[in-house]
């Protein structure tokens, strides 16, 4: 089921959030777990099946983990819950390709291939196995108590706000919200608005700039001109961000209505001017995971290894952060698609974050800001065409072409036979919400833009306060037009 659709907005969402609000304290959970179940199994019962079978695991693994008297039986438990989540995201994500990359081999050696029966992908399985591995961790670490209600963890791994594509919140941070829920008028509200802004940004930005970006796509490669594939580039790096914090801001809209707190998954990763900061600012929630549950492990066993073999005398911070930078980001890159073109994603963006670690970072600092920033901006339109591509091959063609390798037509269509006006004002649209500055006139605007006297503010605020909720029935009305205007178009992070 689709946040998208008018089965969720005016069907789905009013009756749960009816009958979670009328409920007595004691059955909130239980309501709340059952509408995420009935979330999931809208996309078919097998998705249900995978996500239950998640649930009982790591329920059992995190009783068996707490119930261990030694630290070995701890670790031991802890491990065997680790492989099971890992190994239920293999069978289900990664099968396919395993099979297809062994059958490159078994050719070559004219051996028979391996058929197995192609294995659909449960929507947000990458998600949620995050999720609950960040509960076995904290359980491990004795940072939170284990939970014996099986109907609290299960609504903590398949709450439906975060089921399909996050935020990746920490067990130890949204557990104890889920037990005691604050949901307040002005919360409520806030989630109304938030959820409306990131139904607008997904209808009338994401999917213009989409519609658009796959037609060019699909052109020709090679009879492609140069400056289209720059344009479709662009639009492409506008469109995953844009589509991508709309769920974001649709997620956590939903999670204020319920009376929950969601972190905030991104902060203008396009203004940043490194690929670090671009990391603090971009899936913030997957980045801090991965800080903490793979960067940081590895990153100090390299440095007790190092201490053993007493390597200590030297400089030996490089030798510790380039294995971690590699490792944690082939691992982010292969998280996000079972393909070869997300795992050299993922390794350029670890190569780039070690070039700047060793030197790269320092020469920039040197620059005018307008340079690192540039730089940035290049390095992610090159990069999110790996992202993209369904192969190597594709991504390395397309790269050629805008490298100036491809044969135009004089029948070749050119940018502007693709602007239109809905084009033209996502792309205004896009580019003043990928930076700060629609954000600051806003917030300009509901401070009189500055105005020394008191009344004068008062009265902008209050101006400020009836324009945004005529604002906000505005842009709800606009997107049910879109809705029943156009199909619809699914969130691009789905697909991970």
């Amino acid at each position: 089921m689709l946040f998208t659709t008018l089965l969720f907005i005016f069907l789905f969402l009013p009756f749960t959030l009816l009958f979670y609000f009328i409920a007595s304290p004691k059955f909130k959970a239980p309501i709340l777990f059952l509408a995420s179940l009935i979330f999931c199994a809208w996309g078919g019962f097998s998705y249900t099946s995978v996500l239950l079978g998640s649930i009982v695991v790591n329920y059992v693994s995190g009783i068996l983990i707490g119930s261990a008297k030694e630290e070995k039986g701890r670790k031991n438990w802890f491990v065997v819950g680790i492989v099971a989540n890992i190994l239920l995201l293999v069978v289900f994500k990664y099968t396919n390709f395993l099979v297809d990359n062994v059958n490159v081999l078994t050719g070559l050696f004219m051996w028979d291939e391996l058929v197995v029966n192609a294995i659909i992908l449960p929507i947000g399985i990458s998600f949620y196995t995050f999720k609950a591995i960040s509960y076995l961790i904290s359980v491990k670490r004795r940072e939170v108590e284990v939970q014996s209600n099986i109907i609290q963890l299960g609504l903590y791994i398949s709450l439906f706000p975060q089921l399909m594509a996050g935020p990746i919140d920490r067990y130890r941070t949204l557990a104890p919200q889920l037990a005691n829920p604050s949901p307040t008028i002005e919360l409520f509200a806030s989630g109304i608005r938030r959820f409306t802004l990131g139904l607008a940004k997904k209808l009338i930005i994401a999917n213009s700039l989409a519609y658009t970006t796959s037609e060019i796509f699909g052109q020709p490669l090679m009879q492609m001109e140069v400056s289209l594939a720059w344009f479709a580039a662009f639009l492409y790096m506008l469109q995953i961000y844009i589509d991508f914090s709309a769920y974001t801001d649709m997620a956590i809209g939903l999670g204020r209505m319920f009376g929950f707190r969601f972190m905030e998954n991104f902060d203008f990763p396009y203004i940043s001017r490194s690929v670090h900061e671009f990391w603090r600012r971009w899936h913030i929630s997957l980045s801090f995971w991965l800080r903490d549950y793979l960067f940081l492990p590895i990153a100090y066993s390299t440095s007790r290894k190092l201490v053993k073999r007493r390597y200590f005398n030297i400089k030996s911070d490089y030798l510790i952060y380039l294995p971690a930078a590699m490792v944690t980001f082939i691992i982010c890159g292969i998280w996000h698609g079972a393909a070869w073109s997300f795992l050299v994603w993922g390794l350029i963006h670890g190569l780039f974050l070690v070039f700047e670690r060793i030197g790269l970072s320092r020469f920039l600092k040197r620059t005018y800001p307008v340079v690192r920033h540039g730089y940035l901006l290049l390095f992610l339109l090159l990069s999110w065409i790996f992202f993209r591509s369904a192969t190597l091959e594709e991504a390395f063609t397309y790269i050629g072409v805008m490298a100036g390798l491809s044969e135009p037509s004089a029948t070749s269509p050119g940018i502007l036979q693709f602007l239109d006006l809905q084009l033209i004002l996502a792309l205004i649209l896009g580019v003043g919400g990928s930076t700060k500055i629609l954000d600051n006139s806003i917030r300009k605007l509901s401070q009189g833009f500055g105005a020394k006297r008191l009344v004068v503010r008062n009265v902008s605020f209050q101006m400020y306060e009836i324009g945004s909720v005529l604002f906000v029935v505005g842009i709800l009305l606009l997107s049910v037009l879109f809705i029943v205007s156009e199909t619809n178009r699914s969130f691009l992070y789905f697909q991970f």
